[in-house]
């Protein structure tokens, strides 16, 4: 058997895992459903039948697990990954207590997931932004016999490394980037020169989907200059910081950004400066915005990775986990898929529903 099959193979076996486990999920949660008894495991038996009768509705939690993240408000897209967690914890009687820094701060990541551990919930989701300044409090955590997920950004590090967490679920940050940045050079494109917007430096994910792009640059095309621009979460000075750009490098043909709080700016100057058309705009995520920017001409594709999956899986497997001893797949991959305006009608419902995609 290839690699390439044995890859395939893997996944789908991970996501015939996940819809076995979603399946039950909703099968606990819709009281009507008609469920096969199993003789055997009378003690599941019961509490299905508890359920069914109204033992199981929600009440006093049955469990608490906090979900940390860098994200917070200021950042449109989190919005549904707060969505997802929360859905999946009505569904489930658990309280998921959601926690992120207004901004991007590590050491507000560090306090929140120490007073997290402080709390004493039975698990914790957690994003690893930045795996040397969380691996200490992280592994405390573990050893405390509180479970984590690894959410949106993983430990890059060798299994034998990292952080011991249950599982990942996201999608892989290198692909990200480097499949976005494979869409245009698919198409046949050779850039002069390229900027990667980065808004958050030090975000061991947003690096590493700037790797992701820059790699697959200058591996089609050695000599292309590729440069990171550090941005910021302000979107009047990410305006700023593109326009200096652009006036200062005039042959400036393409520009990535590695989310909403880069697209957004990055949209209205290429507007300010009548570029739109003569730069290429490709960003990673997806809202309301960039999605009109697509059926508009003014973006030409951005990678999709599924914020609401990213809330709602984590809750699904750390309950299971918790409550019946399941463990889940080392990675639950969410994502990344380019979309262009082929798929707009594909994530049309995604977003309406849930809020991004």
């Amino acid at each position: 058997m290839s690699q390439q099959q044995k890859s395939k193979g893997t996944a789908l076996a991970v996501y015939i895992i996940i819809g076995i486990i979603i399946g039950a999920v909703l099968g606990y949660a819709v009281a009507s459903m008609t469920m096969v008894p199993y003789s055997k495991y009378a003690a599941l038996e019961t509490e299905l039948e508890q359920y069914k009768a109204g033992a199981g509705k929600p009440g006093a939690p049955e469990y608490t697990f906090y979900y940390v993240s860098h994200g917070g408000p200021a950042d449109p897209w989190w919005a549904p990954v707060i969505k997802g967690s929360q859905l999946a914890g009505q569904m489930l009687n658990v309280k998921v207590v959601y926690s992120g820094p207004e901004k991007f701060s590590i050491q507000a990541l560090v306090d929140l997931l120490n007073s997290a551990i402080a709390a004493k919930p039975q698990g914790i989701i957690l994003t690893i932004t930045d795996y040397k300044a969380l691996d200490e409090p992280a592994r405390r955590a573990i050893s405390q016999g509180i479970p984590i997920i690894a959410v949106n950004v993983p430990d890059p590090r060798p299994a034998n490394q990292r952080i011991p967490y249950l599982s990942y679920v996201g999608q892989n940050e290198y692909d990200a980037g480097y499949y976005l940045a494979k869409y245009l050079i698919d198409k046949g494109y050779k850039p002069k020169r390229v900027v990667i917007g980065i808004h958050e430096v030090g975000h061991v994910g947003l690096e590493t989907r700037a790797k992701g792009i820059t790699d697959a640059i200058t591996q089609a095309y050695p000599g292309t200059p590729v440069e990171k621009l550090d941005i910021t979460t302000d979107p009047t000075k990410a305006a700023e910081a593109f326009k200096n750009y652009l006036t200062k490098y005039p042959d400036t043909d393409v520009i990535f950004t590695l989310g909403p709080l880069g697209a957004h700016p990055a949209l209205q100057v290429l507007k300010e400066m009548n570029l739109v058309g003569k730069v290429h705009l490709l960003t990673v995520d997806i809202d309301d915005v960039i999605l009109k920017a697509i059926e508009n001409g003014e973006l030409e594709a951005a990678v999709s990775q599924q914020p609401f999956a990213q809330g709602f899986l984590p809750v699904v497997f750390m309950y299971l986990y918790v409550k019946y001893g399941i463990i889940p797949p080392a990675h639950v991959p969410t994502g990344p898929t380019v979309i262009d305006k082929t798929k707009l009608d594909t994530v049309r419902k995604q977003i309406a529903t849930t809020g991004g995609a």
